[in-house]
């Protein structure tokens, strides 16, 4: 039977099949939600993205021992005070969020460095919207998109004319390791929508399996070098790489870009958020009660899961806890863990397939989140109708709210499992 499957343009969204998989990724039913649920969702991630902001600053004015307490590369860090054209700590970024058993909206994770499913809320949506002749809760999120990415060009080549005398063009890079059908989808996705509305900007793509750095920044085959990079890497894993002969490529890397040889999109700060611990210092900022105001304690309490440094764990609740690495990546190593007093039994593990695919950096302490128990959803995959979960996502372009994305995995701890469903307005 003919789905809106059919209809999504392989070259757009080029991972529908995924090697190793029984079924497609996209799901052949739709999520349907009120109008109004789509609005807070919006309204939440915007509060909570200033909030998180807010923090941020927090975290930059501390001193280098309470980054290494969060476990952030020792040399990471004196790459993460440095202003950027945007003024913000993160320009795209997704926040995550479950419904709890009420049907409430709560926030479990923010993906601020490298945000991928973009191509599945920002294209495929609208696809399943027209096909269901449904109302398609990301209507005006593709020319949002477009007109954020002008203005991410407008501010990063204004510095560079600004800052750097000779400079004629702009060379706008869109990078990423091309041998990743989601990384190479996303980056050529992005890369495409800034030339639509960016008709006279000079965009290219690089991988960065061909990079060349030298003294004067990312050598491009004609002789020209970056003013601008997008990159779709982990920031925690391009800090500690190297090159052929041992040098520290990503600290020269990172040398360069404080120089002001180009800017980097997103910025090296974008890793602050990133990490799953800064949800911990959110909500013991939350906790003095004296940090935030009386209108973001009202947001953190409605939405922020309650989350916990490792080291406050032992004073916690009795009761169920989510325990996540700090660098972990797509449900690897995560674990629901029971409290005895002193004691901690295992509850639940999630079970990776792909273990061994999941590049991550390795974690050297873990956060605790309050378990949230969800309500449960059914969905039609080619292999039949699954019961699971959800997890609700909003993309921030810079700090404004935009397109809304779904997931839906059988298992309460979404990992690489999960499928795409459409969301549309009821």
């Amino acid at each position: 039977m003919k789905s809106y499957i059919d209809e999504l343009d392989t070259a757009i969204l080029p991972f529908v099949d995924y090697e190793g998989y029984d079924d497609r990724y996209p799901a052949l039913s739709a999520q349907f939600f009120s109008a109004e649920f789509y609005d807070e969702i919006r309204h939440a991630s915007r509060m909570l993205f200033q909030i998180f902001c807010k923090a941020a600053k927090v975290f930059q004015q501390a001193p280098d021992e309470f980054a290494l307490n969060m476990d952030m590369p020792e040399n990471l860090i004196p790459y993460l005070h440095r202003w950027n054209p945007l003024g913000l700590p993160t320009w795209l970024s997704r926040f995550d969020f479950v419904l709890d058993t009420q049907g409430r909206l709560r926030m479990v994770e923010i993906n601020a460095d490298t945000p991928c499913f973009l191509i599945e809320s920002y294209y495929a949506n609208g696809v399943a919207a027209r096909f269901f002749d449904k109302p398609d809760p990301n209507i005006d999120a593709r020319y949002e998109l477009e007109c954020f990415l002008r203005r991410v060009y407008q501010a990063t080549s204004r510095e560079n004319q600004n800052t750097t005398a000779l400079v004629k063009e702009n060379p706008f890079v869109f990078a990423c390791f091309h041998d990743y059908p989601e990384d190479y989808g996303t980056t050529k996705f992005l890369m495409n929508a800034m030339k639509t509305d960016c008709p006279e900007a000079d965009v290219r793509f690089l991988s960065f399996y061909d990079m060349v750095i030298d003294d004067a920044g990312i050598l491009l085959s004609d002789g020209s070098h970056a003013t601008n990079l997008y990159r779709l890497h982990p920031m925690e894993l391009l800090i500690d790489e190297t090159t052929s002969d041992g040098e520290p490529l990503g600290e020269m890397f990172l040398d360069l870009y404080n120089e002001g040889k180009f800017n980097l999109f997103n910025p090296p700060e974008a890793i602050i958020l990133q990490n799953k611990s800064f949800m911990s210092l959110v909500y013991a900022l939350y906790l003095t009660n004296q940090f935030f105001t009386g209108p973001e304690r009202e947001i953190i309490e409605r939405y922020l899961t309650p989350s916990y440094f490792e080291s406050d764990f032992s004073g916690l609740d009795d009761g169920l806890y989510i325990q996540k690495e700090i660098w972990g990546r797509e449900g690897r190593h995560v674990q629901v863990v029971r409290k005895y007093g002193a004691q901690i039994e295992l509850y639940m593990e999630k079970v990776v397939d792909n273990y061994d695919d999941i590049v991550c950096r390795d974690s050297k302490k873990v956060m605790y989140q309050d378990f949230v128990n969800q309500k449960h959803f059914t969905h039609t995959v080619d292999s039949g109708v699954k019961a699971g979960f959800l997890t609700l996502s909003c993309f921030m372009l810079g700090d404004r709210a935009s397109a809304v994305g779904c997931r839906f995995s059988p298992e309460e701890i979404a990992g690489t499992e999960a499928y795409f469903v459409p969301l549309l307005v009821e």
